[in-house]
C-alpha cells in the first residue's frame, strides 16, 4: 500500500487534487486505514495515471473524463480478471 504523499510523488499530482479526484471519479476510492489515512494499491495508481492522461495530455473536462473510463473500465475489469475457472482450486497446499 502507499500513502497519499507517495502517490503524489509517483504521479506528480499534489495530495488536494488527489482528494479532489476521489469526490469527482467514483471508481478512485482508495481504502482507509485505522487512522483514517488513504492506502492507496497499484491499481488506484494506475487510475490517477490515466485521469491524469485524460485531463492534462487529453484535454478532457472533469465530466468527459469520468464518460471516459466508465467506457473504458468494464473492458479493463475483464481483461484483469483471473483466468481460472470459477471451481478451479489452487495448487497450493
Amino acid at each position: 500500500f502507499y500513502k497519499i504523499q507517495e502517490v503524489a510523488t509517483i504521479t506528480g499530482v499534489k495530495p488536494y487534487v488527489l482528494r479532489y479526484w476521489e469526490t469527482e471519479f467514483p471508481l478512485l476510492s482508495p481504502d482507509k486505514d485505522g487512522n483514517d489515512q488513504r492506502r492507496y494499491r497499484r491499481s488506484d495508481i494506475e487510475l490517477i495515471l490515466q485521469i491524469k492522461r485524460l485531463l492534462y495530455v487529453e484535454k478532457f473536462t472533469i465530466a468527459g473524463a469520468r464518460r471516459q473510463l466508465r467506457h473504458t473500465a468494464p473492458a479493463a475489469a475483464s481483461a484483469a480478471a483471473p483466468s481460472t475457472p470459477a471451481g478451479a482450486r489452487s495448487s497450493r497446499t
